[in-house]
């Protein structure tokens, strides 16, 4: 299944470690995330349409952690994505 699967040069980010005691205490950490990527998306010059797959983990579960899949496709743009 992984066979072709690549990331390209330059086509990565990270985010920093944050504690969310902090300013980001009201910040929901996927709107969050979603809004980073989609700023990222734009600075690169990428669209989200390149998306086949979103798979979104969390190690603390969070107020609707089910939907988090389709909710960050949705937040970037990648609206076709199941």
């Amino acid at each position: 299944m992984y066979e072709k699967s690549f990331i390209p040069f330059r086509g990565y980010f990270s985010s920093p470690f944050s504690r969310w005691q902090g300013s980001l205490q009201l910040d929901h950490p996927l709107e969050l995330a979603c809004a980073t990527v989609r700023a990222w998306l734009a600075k690169k010059g990428f669209s989200a349409k390149m998306f086949d797959y979103v798979y979104v983990g969390a190690t603390v579960g969070q107020k609707h952690n089910f939907f988090y899949g389709p909710w960050a496709s949705a937040l970037i743009g990648a609206t076709e994505i199941p």
